[in-house]
């Protein structure tokens, strides 16, 4: 609960308002053909800035992956700032009715 409360506070404080729950779903990170680690340059400035450790990467070979796990993105976008190569969007999840 603790870390929740965490993340609604430093959005607001970066001029980010977090939806009520159950409005809908926030938005989530997607990572692009442009990154900089899928053309196998070392760059990890995405899961660096993510406060909640949502960014991950898998190592594979010739190098490491990004990933993105949805149930802990909170749409904050600090992955998208930090991105050097703008590879990082914010989407909003195809809701399932």
């Amino acid at each position: 609960m603790t870390e929740v409360v965490d993340a609604q506070r430093r959005q607001f404080l970066f001029g980010r308002f977090v939806q009520e729950p159950g409005a809908s779903e926030p938005p989530v990170a997607v990572i692009g053909s442009s990154c900089f680690a899928l053309q196998g340059i070392a760059c990890m400035s995405c899961r660096d800035a993510c406060p909640t450790g949502a960014v991950r990467f898998e190592l594979v070979l010739g190098g490491a992956r990004p990933r993105v796990e949805a149930a802990d993105c909170t749409g904050c976008g600090d992955c998208s700032a930090a991105c050097p190569a703008d590879a990082v969007q914010l989407s909003f999840p195809e809701s399932v009715s």
